[in-house]
């Protein structure tokens, strides 16, 4: 989940920045049309690319889209092909119009940030820029003057996009790092109680909304002091580390484990009902028991204690699950230390 909260940051960052790019073509057309008129040959095309172009901004930015990449595409294919129009209006290759297809190709860089998508985008402006110059007259295709000209315009606006995108992919990185240290324990990887409470508070309010159920369990590993003490505090370490990856081999995907801190779990299973809540309880035993970890020639083997809380039937409030489920880990670890 921290992941999709963070791939939306970046996309929202490609998307302000796409806006901006489209702004600057209509700005620039714009002044074209103000200060160069009689450059425009079809003024009625020329206008209606524009207004093509502006309403796709707006529009594009007014639906609530499953992924950006969608929304990146058509924002970059509507520049695109409105740019195409405008220079055919405008005379084709005769103006200047291949400095403008560089603004659709930086766009790509920065909402995509990849080698490939630029590649596609500098290939889509070559087979552009051969249709306008199949379309003005007294241009040659063939000719060695039209290949200098357009290896001489694409290939710069290719080399800065390829190293754009290098750059947004190195900051979309950075960014992630960053987040995941500040929602993600560095031991476990697992989230940490801040982001997983405000996960459960979600979980909740989806399930009000629906009336359907949700489990929380605690998660406490029994021996972790008696390592600590006899083995020391990187054996202990290794047990933790151990513990929550058995934990996320028990759980479903759809389902969040956190660490609290020390030897104390939390896991949060969406739809789940007292019987599917404990039978991933006794998963995650199961899989902690057979799970050794070898630190200085010692095997060590844990047990964890586990409480389950199950919303509606055991309380309304998220918050009391969470102490529900403590509290009958802590039961849990009663009950198995008198039996034992």
């Amino acid at each position: 989940m921290a992941d999709r909260v963070q791939l939306s940051s970046a996309a929202q960052f490609a998307t302000r920045a796409l806006l901006w790019m489209n702004a600057l073509a209509l700005v620039l057309a714009g002044l074209q049309f103000a200060f160069a008129p009689n450059a425009i040959e079809a003024a009625l095309v020329a206008g209606l690319s524009l207004l093509i172009l502006a309403l796709t901004t707006l529009l594009v930015r007014s639906f609530s889209w499953p992924s950006a990449f969608y929304q990146h595409a058509i924002d970059v294919g509507a520049l695109t092909g409105c740019l195409t129009a405008f220079a055919i209006s405008s005379g084709g290759l005769r103006r200047p119009a291949l400095p403008l297809f560089l603004i659709p190709l930086a766009g790509i860089a920065v909402a995509f940030a990849t080698w490939w998508a630029v590649a596609i985008g500098v290939s889509v402006i070559t087979l552009v820029a051969l249709l306008l110059a199949a379309l003005t007259n007294g241009v040659s295709i063939a000719s060695t003057e039209f290949a200098v000209i357009l290896l001489g315009a694409i290939a710069p606006g290719a080399g800065i996009a390829l190293i754009l995108g290098r750059l947004m992919q190195k900051m979309n990185e950075a960014t992630q790092t960053i987040a995941e240290l500040v929602t993600k324990d560095s031991l476990t990887g697992l989230l940490n109680l801040e982001t997983f409470e405000k996960l459960l508070h979600r979980q909740h309010r989806k399930s009000a909304r629906v009336v359907q159920p949700y489990s929380v369990l605690a998660v406490d590993i029994d021996n972790l002091a008696h390592i600590n003490q006899s083995l020391g505090l990187d054996a202990g370490s290794e047990v933790i580390s151990a513990v929550g990856g058995a934990i996320l081999r028990s759980i479903r995907t759809s389902d969040v484990a956190a660490r609290l801190g020390g030897d104390e779990f939390l896991v949060l299973l969406p739809e789940a009902d007292p019987v599917v809540a404990k039978n991933i309880a006794q998963r995650i035993r199961n899989n902690v028991y057979t799970s050794t970890v070898s630190v200085a020639n010692h095997l060590i083997r844990a047990n964890v204690s586990v409480g389950t809380a199950n919303y509606p039937s055991d309380h309304s409030q998220p918050h009391e699950l969470m102490i529900l489920a403590n509290q009958h880990m802590r039961q849990d670890g009663e009950r198995r230390r008198a039996s034992a």
